[in-house]
Protein backbone atom coordinates (compact mmCIF):
# COMPACT_ATOMS: atom_id res chain seq x y z
CA UNK A 1 0.00 0.00 0.00
CA UNK A 2 2.92 2.82 1.05
CA UNK A 3 4.25 1.91 -2.16
CA UNK A 4 1.36 2.47 -4.28
CA UNK A 5 0.71 6.03 -2.42
CA UNK A 6 4.40 7.03 -3.29
CA UNK A 7 3.85 8.23 -6.90
CA UNK A 8 0.58 9.75 -6.15
CA UNK A 9 1.67 12.08 -3.27
CA UNK A 10 4.61 13.51 -5.30
CA UNK A 11 2.32 14.67 -8.02
CA UNK A 12 -0.28 16.12 -5.56
CA UNK A 13 2.35 17.94 -4.22
CA UNK A 14 3.93 18.61 -7.74
CA UNK A 15 0.59 19.84 -8.51
CA UNK A 16 -0.69 22.06 -5.53
CA UNK A 17 3.25 23.57 -5.63
CA UNK A 18 2.50 24.68 -9.43
CA UNK A 19 -0.61 26.38 -8.54
CA UNK A 20 0.37 28.41 -5.68
CA UNK A 21 3.83 29.36 -6.88
CA UNK A 22 3.98 28.82 -10.48
CA UNK A 23 7.07 26.16 -10.55
CA UNK A 24 7.51 22.70 -8.92
CA UNK A 25 10.67 21.00 -7.72
CA UNK A 26 11.74 19.52 -11.00
CA UNK A 27 12.06 23.05 -12.67
CA UNK A 28 15.75 23.85 -13.25
CA UNK A 29 15.38 27.52 -11.78
CA UNK A 30 13.11 26.18 -8.34
CA UNK A 31 16.06 27.23 -6.20
CA UNK A 32 16.50 30.46 -7.50
CA UNK A 33 12.83 31.17 -7.51
CA UNK A 34 12.23 29.63 -4.07
CA UNK A 35 14.96 32.22 -2.76
CA UNK A 36 13.49 34.99 -4.40
CA UNK A 37 10.13 34.20 -2.34
CA UNK A 38 12.12 34.06 1.02
CA UNK A 39 13.75 37.22 0.26
CA UNK A 40 10.51 38.73 -0.92
CA UNK A 41 9.20 37.64 3.35
CA UNK A 42 11.57 36.40 5.16
CA UNK A 43 9.25 35.64 7.71
CA UNK A 44 7.23 33.86 6.02
CA UNK A 45 7.35 30.03 7.84
CA UNK A 46 5.74 28.84 4.52
CA UNK A 47 8.49 30.00 1.83
CA UNK A 48 11.03 29.41 4.14
CA UNK A 49 9.67 25.28 3.81
CA UNK A 50 9.78 25.59 0.57
CA UNK A 51 13.47 26.63 0.64
CA UNK A 52 14.08 23.83 2.94
CA UNK A 53 12.45 21.20 0.54
CA UNK A 54 13.92 22.43 -2.32
CA UNK A 55 17.37 21.79 -0.69
CA UNK A 56 16.20 18.52 0.19
CA UNK A 57 15.16 17.79 -3.28
CA UNK A 58 18.73 18.82 -4.77
CA UNK A 59 20.53 16.52 -1.91
CA UNK A 60 21.81 19.73 0.12
CA UNK A 61 19.82 17.76 3.19
CA UNK A 62 21.88 19.81 6.18
CA UNK A 63 20.62 23.01 4.88
CA UNK A 64 17.13 21.68 4.09
CA UNK A 65 16.90 21.18 7.88
CA UNK A 66 18.21 24.12 8.90
CA UNK A 67 15.88 26.00 6.68
CA UNK A 68 13.15 23.35 7.93
CA UNK A 69 13.96 24.26 11.21
CA UNK A 70 13.85 28.19 11.16
CA UNK A 71 10.15 27.27 9.77
CA UNK A 72 9.22 25.46 12.85
CA UNK A 73 11.04 28.42 14.76
CA UNK A 74 8.49 31.24 12.95
CA UNK A 75 5.47 29.06 12.96
CA UNK A 76 5.52 26.26 15.83
CA UNK A 77 2.65 24.24 14.82
CA UNK A 78 3.51 24.19 11.26
CA UNK A 79 2.72 20.29 10.38
CA UNK A 80 4.22 20.48 6.93
CA UNK A 81 7.05 21.65 8.27
CA UNK A 82 7.47 18.24 11.29
CA UNK A 83 6.27 16.20 8.21
CA UNK A 84 9.75 17.22 6.41
CA UNK A 85 11.87 17.43 9.49
CA UNK A 86 10.50 14.04 10.03
CA UNK A 87 11.63 12.69 6.75
CA UNK A 88 15.08 14.19 6.80
CA UNK A 89 15.65 13.13 10.57
CA UNK A 90 14.45 9.60 8.98
CA UNK A 91 16.86 9.77 6.55
CA UNK A 92 19.98 10.94 8.42
CA UNK A 93 19.04 7.48 10.72
CA UNK A 94 17.71 10.08 13.96
CA UNK A 95 14.55 7.14 13.80
CA UNK A 96 13.56 8.51 17.42
CA UNK A 97 13.85 12.17 16.84
CA UNK A 98 11.80 11.94 13.52
CA UNK A 99 9.22 9.82 14.85
CA UNK A 100 8.81 12.40 17.86
CA UNK A 101 8.51 14.85 14.72
CA UNK A 102 5.99 13.10 12.70
CA UNK A 103 3.92 12.14 15.23
CA UNK A 104 3.61 15.65 16.45
CA UNK A 105 2.67 16.85 12.40
CA UNK A 106 0.05 14.02 12.55
CA UNK A 107 -1.50 15.65 15.89
CA UNK A 108 -1.93 19.28 13.65
CA UNK A 109 -2.58 17.63 10.60
CA UNK A 110 -3.99 14.05 10.73
CA UNK A 111 -6.41 14.43 7.70
CA UNK A 112 -3.34 15.44 5.64
CA UNK A 113 -2.45 12.61 3.18
CA UNK A 114 1.31 13.46 2.78
CA UNK A 115 1.65 13.86 6.66
CA UNK A 116 -0.12 10.32 7.52
CA UNK A 117 2.27 8.61 4.55
CA UNK A 118 5.71 10.00 6.17
CA UNK A 119 4.11 9.01 9.86
CA UNK A 120 3.91 5.62 8.09
CA UNK A 121 7.39 5.79 6.97
CA UNK A 122 8.86 6.55 10.56
CA UNK A 123 6.47 4.25 12.37
CA UNK A 124 7.76 1.64 10.16
CA UNK A 125 11.39 2.64 10.32
CA UNK A 126 10.62 2.69 14.75
CA UNK A 127 10.08 -1.31 13.88
CA UNK A 128 6.26 0.05 14.93
CA UNK A 129 4.38 -2.05 12.10
CA UNK A 130 0.52 -2.15 13.17
CA UNK A 131 1.06 1.78 13.75
CA UNK A 132 3.06 1.89 10.47
CA UNK A 133 0.20 -0.05 8.39
CA UNK A 134 -2.46 2.36 10.43
CA UNK A 135 -0.78 5.67 9.37
CA UNK A 136 -0.76 4.15 5.35
CA UNK A 137 -4.48 3.46 5.62
CA UNK A 138 -5.45 6.54 7.28
CA UNK A 139 -3.60 8.15 4.03
CA UNK A 140 -4.75 5.67 1.68
CA UNK A 141 -7.96 6.84 2.62
CA UNK A 142 -7.26 10.28 2.52
CA UNK A 143 -6.50 10.12 -0.98
CA UNK A 144 -8.75 7.72 -2.87
CA UNK A 145 -11.67 7.79 -0.06
CA UNK A 146 -13.76 4.65 1.34
CA UNK A 147 -15.04 3.68 -2.21
CA UNK A 148 -18.20 2.98 -2.21
CA UNK A 149 -19.22 -1.18 -2.07
CA UNK A 150 -15.59 -1.59 -1.05
CA UNK A 151 -14.82 -4.68 0.73
CA UNK A 152 -14.20 -3.63 4.40
CA UNK A 153 -13.84 -6.79 5.83
CA UNK A 154 -9.48 -6.93 7.09
CA UNK A 155 -7.16 -7.77 5.03
CA UNK A 156 -6.65 -10.95 6.39
CA UNK A 157 -9.89 -12.11 6.02
CA UNK A 158 -9.52 -11.05 2.04
CA UNK A 159 -6.48 -12.86 1.37
CA UNK A 160 -8.16 -16.11 2.78
CA UNK A 161 -11.33 -15.28 0.74
CA UNK A 162 -8.89 -15.12 -2.59
CA UNK A 163 -7.65 -18.44 -2.04
CA UNK A 164 -11.28 -19.91 -1.60
CA UNK A 165 -10.33 -21.63 1.80
CA UNK A 166 -12.48 -19.87 3.68
CA UNK A 167 -15.89 -18.00 2.72
CA UNK A 168 -16.55 -19.29 -0.41
CA UNK A 169 -19.80 -20.64 -1.19
CA UNK A 170 -19.65 -24.41 -1.25
CA UNK A 171 -22.21 -26.38 -3.08
CA UNK A 172 -23.81 -28.60 -0.57
CA UNK A 173 -22.60 -31.95 -0.35
CA UNK A 174 -23.99 -34.85 -2.92
CA UNK A 175 -27.30 -36.20 -1.18
CA UNK A 176 -27.74 -33.53 0.98
CA UNK A 177 -31.68 -31.95 -0.10
CA UNK A 178 -32.42 -30.39 3.53
CA UNK A 179 -32.62 -27.29 2.02
CA UNK A 180 -35.03 -28.72 -0.54
CA UNK A 181 -36.99 -30.79 2.18
CA UNK A 182 -37.93 -27.59 4.54
CA UNK A 183 -39.47 -25.39 1.56
CA UNK A 184 -42.21 -28.67 0.51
Amino acid sequence: MAAAMRLPLWQRGQARMRERWGFDFNSPDALDRVRALVAEQPGDAERVLLHGSVLAMRGDNQSAEREVRRALELQPDLARAHTTLATLLVQQGARDEGLQEARRAAELDGADATVQYNLGLAEWAAGHRREANAAFTAAWHTLYGDVHGADRRPPWWRRIFRRGTVGTPQPPPPGNDTADSSSQ
